[in-house]
């Protein structure tokens, strides 16, 4: 392709092509005590550039008033390199991300919280230029319409973000400590279904259209488990002839094999039934309870439907459609004699755990059938004696 012919204008280094009848402007220029010749295009005469104009600026540009366009790019590439080095909360937040990887439970609920308050706010920051008082603001800003577990929630995220930093070296620690919120005491209420309205939830479950929402919930309703561990249910980990299913990748980071009761099993095996007689991607679907196109369903996007479900069996309002099913089971195993390790074991909780024992302290019943078992312990104690001289005898 023959060169394009620069043409003079009758100012020192300014010159211009010809392209469909518009002029490109360009300037030549060498800088003082610097024998290389730079050459940098301008723009068209369309955007008003005339000859001179270009001369005007190509004094500008031998003076070092504007940088090169080769200097302009490195500028550039270290504003970049720098902000990539530069340990802003916002820069240590992407780091955690790549590190955890899929491992990080809540990844969905601790984005939307960076996104919603952190990042506009404090994103731009590193650890060292944050004061106590940014996080009061925070802390002010998030309470506002927030309740105080979420309030409590954000600042915790920002403090494992910085500590994941800290431990990378990516940036010092902080000399003083971001300081959480006080738990809500009404964050401890458990929320246990009636049971007439466990009776009405039976009826919207066994009337409502949505067949698949359904099915999940009922099986977090017998089974206690939580909404997560549904989502992941997978059709290799039930094994129907054995009686039991096994919970992956759970909170606690344990494979958990659960037994089947009549009820889940009834459950489970009209899901299949649904899906063998819906799509393809459904029908080859490795999950219990798919999304539309055969992958892991979302639980936000199921959130809207489950409250509906809640609302048409006239449960209160501010109950969780789903934690109060997990609620009502512990509740109701504690209050017909079952343990705390059994309410643990069925929950997923780890043994001893205090998301257990609150259970007992907020159940009458519960606390009635530990005080007998209790009794009958120590009662064994006094019938010992008489059985040893019986047997003497």
């Amino acid at each position: 392709m023959a060169s394009v012919k620069r043409i003079s204008t009758g100012y020192k280094g300014v010159f211009y092509v010809e392209r469909k009848g518009e002029r490109i402007l360009s300037i030549f220029y060498r800088k003082p005590g610097d024998r290389k010749q730079y050459e940098e295009k301008l723009g068209t005469s369309a955007q008003d550039w005339t000859a001179a104009r270009a001369n005007l600026e190509r004094t500008r540009w031998i003076n070092g008033q504007v940088m090169t366009n080769s200097e302009r790019r490195q500028a550039q590439a270290e504003a970049k390199q720098d902000a990539e080095s530069r340990p802003t909360i916002e820069r240590l937040w992407e780091l955690y991300l790549d590190n955890k990887g899929g491992q990080l439970k809540g990844v969905v609920t601790d984005k939307n919280r960076f996104d919603l308050h952190l990042r506009k706010y404090l994103g731009g920051k590193t650890p060292q230029e944050l004061l106590p008082l940014d996080v009061d603001r925070l802390r002010r800003h998030v309470g506002k319409n927030h309740s105080v577990a979420t309030t409590r929630n954000v600042l915790e995220l920002l403090r494992r973000i910085i500590n994941f930093g800290v431990r990378q070296r990516h940036c010092p620690a902080l000399d003083w400590m971001i300081e959480l919120p006080k738990q809500d005491p009404n964050s401890e209420r458990i929320e246990v279904l009636t049971p007439e309205q466990f009776q009405n939830l039976q009826q919207v479950w066994e009337s409502h259209p949505d067949r698949q929402l359904t099915h999940l919930h009922q099986f977090i309703g017998w089974t206690g488990s939580r909404p997560s561990e549904a989502l992941k249910l997978l059709w290799k980990d039930v094994d129907f002839e054995r009686g039991n299913y096994t919970k992956r990748d759970t909170k606690s980071g344990q494979s958990l094999l659960q037994p089947m009761n009549e009820k889940v099993r009834e459950v489970l095996l009209q899901q299949r039934e649904l899906l063998l007689n819906s799509s393809a991607e459904l029908q080859e679907s490795s999950y219990v309870f798919p999304a539309s196109d055969g992958g892991l369903r979302r639980l936000d996007s199921l959130k809207k439907r489950f409250s509906k479900l809640r609302d048409l069996a006239g449960i209160p309002k501010e109950f969780r459609p789903n934690y109060c099913l997990r609620d009502t089971v512990a509740s109701m195993m504690l209050s017909n004699g079952a343990t705390l390790a059994e309410v643990a074991y069925q929950l997923g909780h780890a043994p001893g755990s205090p998301m257990t024992q609150r259970y007992a302290k907020f159940i009458p019943a519960a606390q009635q059938s530990i005080a007998n078992k209790a009794q009958e312990a120590m009662s064994s104690l006094l019938k010992h004696p008489a059985d040893q001289v019986a047997k003497s005898g």
